[in-house]
């Protein structure tokens, strides 16, 4: 990067600090534990575990005591720093973690729990006040095989970092939000080692990628066939152009890799990426947000059926074909436009360098008490080798209406969406469910 391209990148992340709180700080934060010093708490005289003791966390505390968190933390070094979230006995109840249940945890169960709970370092009450945005907090839980990009130290040369379930936490008032749902009242206590909250709620584990949710859930049928029957039709389409020009047609799997990569395809970064080759370890799951449009959105946009989009798509067949040039797979159908603004944030319309560069994704993971007119000014892509004129700043627009979050593309004359069921976790982030799709300015259904 020359010298104007680094005065220029440092300029725009100093801008993207004061527009947006929080941007800027600790979105990956794991302070090294290793003789680390605990910032002074003036009204702190207990350790964690003697805190968790005396609290009305008991049942948790006895999960503790029969798992190896003691030894795990020990690991991370002598003087390590951790904040724990602690579900009370009536949360540890209601799901289903009562004594016997706990006497009966293997203790590596146990030891999955306590880890999911547990962060290095400190999360302070004060500092979440004083945030916009949530807290990303790493806890110590590990999801063996899965890699993501590599965010927590850009100096190195590492190109993955191992998955870690996260908490993005925040306050509301006087509530305490994990991943954007209330798990009760804020209750800090504050530790000689670290913190403690303990929370009226646990927090639900994801289990299923984003994909598998959709399918599980029901209501976005439409959503999910129309992009994998669009998929095939492209694919047939450049399968057959190539055909036409070189004699042979490669296998799906064959043109996705070597001539068509660049398409969103409907699998690609909402489920676990396959591996390119045996053997081969690195990022295979993105982390982001999506908008789930239901089948009744579609209703409302008048498609009836997944037929009807499809026979909307192949109005523009001709401009879908293989470039003999590029010799590459060139255009799309319409409804990929409406898709990418829901599934990834627009950045089909990412500014691009004469060069073919584009600046970074920057971080993507908003739950429902971020989506606030002050996002509307995020950068979604900055950084890299591209100036800071090529950033890519946030294409959706927010706002409230009666408490409810609506969004739509910025400059649309289309009715905004409204988020009709927010914060379904999972592993690839959360899904927020909209009633209207997201039709850029100038979309022409007819």
């Amino acid at each position: 990067m020359n010298m104007r391209n680094l005065k220029n990148f440092w300029l725009f992340v100093l801008w993207v600090c004061i527009l947006f709180l929080g941007g800027c700080s600790k979105t990956e934060f794991m302070p090294d534990p290793e003789g680390a010093q605990v910032p002074f708490q003036s009204d702190a005289t207990q350790t964690v575990e003697q805190l968790l003791t005396a609290s009305p966390a008991k049942l948790f505390y006895s999960a503790w005591q029969k798992s190896n968190i003691k030894n795990i933390l020990k690991q991370q070094g002598s003087k390590v720093v951790f904040t724990v979230f602690a579900p009370n006995d009536a949360a540890m109840q209601s799901a289903g973690l009562n004594a016997s249940a706990i006497d009966q945890m293997p203790v590596e169960e146990l030891d999955s729990l306590m880890m999911f709970y547990t962060t290095i370092g400190l999360v302070t009450k004060d500092e979440l006040k004083m945030r916009s945005d949530n807290f990303m907090v790493k806890s110590l839980l590990l999801h063996p095989g899965l890699y993501v990009k590599y965010y927590d130290y850009p100096e190195s040369n590492s190109q993955y970092d191992l998955y870690y379930y996260r908490h993005y936490v925040g306050v509301k008032g006087d509530d305490l939000l994990m991943n954007g749902k209330s798990v009760g009242k804020v209750n800090y206590l504050p530790a000689t080692n670290g913190g403690v909250y303990i929370m009226e709620k646990t927090v639900n584990r994801p289990v299923k990628t984003m994909l598998e949710a959709l399918k599980a859930d029901g209501r976005f049928t439409m959503f999910i066939e129309s992009q994998r029957l669009a998929d095939e039709l492209f694919l047939d389409k450049i399968g057959g152009d190539i055909e036409a020009v070189f004699g042979f047609r490669p296998e799906p799997e064959d043109i996705m890799r070597d001539y068509a990569y660049n398409r969103l395809y409907y699998k690609k970064d909402w489920g676990i990426e396959t591996p390119p080759y045996p053997g081969y370890i690195g990022p295979n799951i993105t982390v982001s947000t999506l908008f789930a449009p239901t089948d009744e959105a579609f209703h409302q946009a008048g498609f009836q059926t997944v037929v009807d989009i499809l026979k909307f798509n192949e109005r523009s067949m001709d401009g879908v074909f293989f470039d003999e040039n590029a010799y590459t797979a060139a255009g799309g159908f319409p409804m990929d436009t409406v898709y990418n603004f829901h599934r990834n944030w627009g950045r089909m319309f990412q500014p691009v360098t004469s060069g073919g560069d584009k600046t970074a994704n920057n971080v993507t993971v908003f739950y429902s008490n971020v989506l606030r007119p002050a996002l509307n000014s995020y950068p979604v892509n900055i950084g890299g080798n591209p100036p800071s004129e090529y950033a890519y700043a946030m294409p959706l627009e927010f706002s409230l209406s009666n408490n409810n979050v609506q969004l739509k593309v910025k400059g649309s004359e289309y009715p905004a969406a409204t988020v009709i069921d927010a914060d379904i976790n999972t592993l690839n982030g959360p899904v927020h469910v909209v009633d209207r799709l997201l039709f850029p300015k100038g979309f022409k259904l007819k």
